[in-house]
């Protein structure tokens, strides 16, 4: 009469753990830099956030942007931004800072932890009489 096994051998144990192991030597990477990424996009979404925000600023203040953000530290910067263009944008790992103010300002947003790295948006003066895509001015229609 052959014996009935309910359980496991140790060997078949430490295979599923080999094959668990190489599984998440091989995500863990790919998490991170997925991390990274939204990192990055949610400091995109946010400099878009305050342009969006700077715009309607200006177009309630006679054409002048708002800034620059006051503040001794980062936090206070960010709370400044978030009083004066009326948003509540979260930190998220991010400080951010505006600077200019009247006919252009420039924000930006950098991160130091992880994989660090600084976006800037920034709104530049326009002449109205000049097409700014065009070079040298002879050529232009």
């Amino acid at each position: 009469m052959p014996i009935k096994s309910n359980g496991f051998t140790l060997m078949e144990m430490m295979v599923v753990l080999v094959v668990m192991g190489v599984v998440a030597g091989l995500a863990m990477p790919q998490y991170a830099r997925s991390v990274e990424r939204s990192y990055r996009k949610d400091a995109e979404n946010q400099l878009m956030l305050i342009h969006s925000a700077q715009e309607m600023y200006a177009s309630r203040n006679n054409n002048a942007f708002w800034g620059p953000a006051v503040g001794a530290t980062p936090a206070l910067k960010l709370a400044n931004i978030n009083q004066n263009l009326a948003l509540n944008t979260l930190a998220n790992g991010m400080n951010y800072d505006c600077t200019g103010a009247g006919a252009a300002y420039s924000c930006t947003a950098a991160r130091n932890g992880g994989a660090a790295f600084t976006i800037t948006i920034t709104q530049a003066v326009v002449n109205p009489g000049v097409n700014p895509s065009c070079a040298p001015v002879a050529e232009c229609p």
